[in-house]
């Protein structure tokens, strides 16, 4: 277990010392002695309720009746998803004494500027165009001010917080506290109850700030721990086993579906015709500590006969970065993003604060620390997130905004983020009672019941994002292993949801494996979409693209040090896209930038850097999208060829 103390040289020498003194003392104070406003001239931020009363059957309400207003059993859900129910699980208040990390999210300066220069910088011959920022000339133009920063931390000071850290780039300041802290400072409630067998704490009612902050300060995360980004890989365990008729079967023919070493990726998708992406470095965001998963990189490129990879691990704030014993997902993201992309300058891992190996200290604040670190840093060019959430829960916590805001310094920087879409098909708001997305029913060995609207769809965030790449999934088809013969919509149908170590369920609970895609309900459209899609297109459409994530023709890597083990999942698509686009990157000497508007105008016409999908759907049942010629909701405009992407920016 590694403790990580991250302190940012965020303020002047004299705002850093004008602060001490209040450290010290607001640390002395009591907590009945500190400056709290009881008064009503307190305003909404973008935290709403996350922990909410479902609607009461007629025993729950007469249950809920007889229990105090504090302390109830009953049916709640989690975010604005009624699917993410608690179904008569006690809920009890949060002990006031209950640690607590929270970040205030501060807004953009300038936003409308802010959205002007996005847009130009993707305009040839515009003055802007290409013309990135350096962090400095962003806090600058578009950060919050030091006086806006100031207010905020007296804020929090008044409040009983203490070790309050701000962000190189004034945008986020987190403080440690309790849940008394947190009602006395946010007016917010915050209640334990028991959630996919865990205890687990959130809010049931929306964060408060003082009207004096409100044109300030976005959102408070931190409040819950109960639902945070999972992650995006199906790996393939000897128990295992798909329910569904469309499940995914090799071929007898020559054209076959085959299990990848990662680098083969680079010669399917034609990246291996660009030099080894040696100039280009790349981040990856992750969780805990990443020891075994460096370990596993030199094992896998020792084994392949590559260089080995320059890594570092940078913690995203305060705290310990635990081993929670499972280092697939890293392991799979590294090894297929080294693979594709021959090898790059630097790889770092930026790591969310964990806590401990149950991961209880993983928040929306420690993922969205984690991504503004990246972005502060401005060392990466390329960063994965294979992670992701229902949207509807990224916005009732705050977190989808606070991200967005992130992410448009990154591309005002020229940083590319590429997030996977997600793998329960259009099912990413409903749950199986372990947690795991895109639950569809039981199935009691009878046959699949299912038990939810099939009708109902959502999308994964971070990927419904404006400002990332959104990678979707296929199944893929070669010829000898290597040369590309074709593409279909990943959906391999359902399979258990709910599985232990060897793959064996341990439940009825039945979700479906497929590529996520659809409509945004918070995000509006980019222009570049509209234009390209029509008029119709006003809220997001993902993804953009799409690469291979079916797990029987997913990639062979290294886990916990044993090779050959066979994973899918679009946590494989977006590290295909990283590696490639690493290797256009460095053919051009870094000076591209997030290239969604560019393939939204070039690509409906002109396809010869494209393979475009045009069979299979990502729902289940009849239901979902279904590919199409062109850009559909299931994968985008398809995959991509880098060397003919890499020629066509040189023309």
């Amino acid at each position: 277990m590694k403790k990580v103390t991250h302190v940012n040289s965020t303020f002047s020498k004299g705002f850093t010392k004008a602060l001490l003194p209040l450290a010290i003392a607001a640390t002395l104070i009591p907590l009945s002695a500190q400056a709290v406003n009881t008064s009503n001239n307190w305003v909404a931020t973008r935290t709403g309720a996350f922990l909410q009363a479902a609607a009461p059957s007629a025993n729950t309400a007469t249950q809920s009746e007889a229990q105090s207003t504090a302390t109830k059993t009953g049916a709640f859900t989690l975010g604005a998803s009624a699917a993410t129910g608690v179904v008569n699980t006690l809920v009890t208040p949060l002990e006031l004494s209950q640690p607590l990390h929270v970040t205030v999210v501060l807004k953009n300066r300038n936003q409308d500027q802010l959205d002007a220069f996005l847009r130009e910088l993707a305009q040839p011959g515009s003055p802007n165009y290409r013309q990135y920022l350096k962090p400095a000339q962003f806090k600058a133009r578009f950060a919050p001010t030091d006086a806006q920063v100031q207010a905020v931390v007296e804020h929090l000071r008044a409040n009983g917080f203490s070790n309050i850290q701000v962000s190189a780039n004034n945008k986020l300041v987190s403080a440690e506290g309790n849940a008394n802290n947190a009602q006395s400072g946010f007016h917010a409630s915050l209640k334990r109850f028991n959630y996919r067998g865990k205890q687990v704490y959130a809010n049931d009612s929306a964060a408060l700030i003082p009207a004096s902050l409100g044109s300030t300060v976005d959102a408070v995360l931190g409040l819950q721990n109960a639902v945070v980004p999972h992650k995006t890989i199906h790996r393939v365990l000897p128990g295992s086993a798909a329910l569904a008729a469309n499940a995914v079967k090799p071929n007898a023919a020559a054209v076959s579906k085959v299990a990848h070493q990662p680098t083969d990726f680079a010669t399917i998708y034609d990246a291996a015709s660009l030099p080894a992406a040696s100039n280009t470095t790349v981040g990856i965001i992750t969780w805990g500590d990443m020891t075994q998963t460096i370990s596993d990189l030199n094992t896998f490129t020792q084994n392949a006969g590559l260089p080995t990879v320059n890594t570092s691990t940078v913690a995203g704030g305060q705290g310990t970065l635990a081993d929670d014993g499972d280092p697939a997902e890293w392991d799979l993201d590294s090894q297929d993003i080294i693979g594709t992309s021959g090898g790059v300058q630097q790889l770092i891992f930026y790591a969310a604060v964990n806590g401990d190996s149950q991961d209880s200290g993983l928040t929306d604040a420690t993922l969205t620390a984690a991504y503004n670190k990246a972005v502060t840093d401005d060392v990466a060019k390329v960063i994965n997130v294979s992670l992701g959430l229902d949207e509807a829960s990224a916005n009732s916590d705050g977190s989808l905004q606070a991200d967005d805001s992130v992410f448009q310094q990154a591309v005002a920087q020229g940083q590319i983020f590429s997030v996977s879409s997600g793998d329960a098909g259009v099912y990413q708001w409903s749950t199986s009672p372990q947690g795991a997305p895109g639950y569809i029913g039981t199935n009691d060995g009878s046959g699949v019941q299912t038990t939810i609207n099939l009708s109902q769809y959502s999308v994964s965030s971070p990927a419904s994002s404006p400002y990332v790449v959104a990678v979707g999934g296929t199944t893929l088809s070669t010829t000898n292993t290597t040369t590309w013969a074709g593409e279909t919509v990943w959906n391999e149908g359902t399979a258990y949801a709910d599985v232990d170590s060897s793959g064996n369920p341990v439940d009825d609970s039945v979700r479906i494996w497929a590529t996520g895609g659809g409509v945004s309900q918070y995000e509006t459209a980019p222009s570049w979409q509209t234009t390209a899609l029509g008029s119709s297109v006003t809220k997001r459409v993902l993804p953009d693209v799409a690469f291979d994530a079916a797990s029987a023709t997913g990639a062979l890597i290294v886990i916990d040090g044993q090779a050959g083990q066979q994973v899918g999942g679009t946590s494989l698509a977006s590290p295909i896209f990283v590696g490639g686009w690493a290797r256009v990157e460095s053919a051009h000497n870094n000076s591209l930038s997030l290239p969604t508007s560019g393939f939204y105008q070039t690509f409906p016409t002109t396809k010869t850097s494209i393979h475009d999908v045009t069979s299979g759907n990502n729902g289940y049942g009849g239901k979902g999208y279904t590919a199409k010629a062109g850009w559909d909701d299931t994968t985008g405009f398809g995959s991509l060829d880098f060397g003919k992407l890499s020629a066509s920016y040189s023309q």
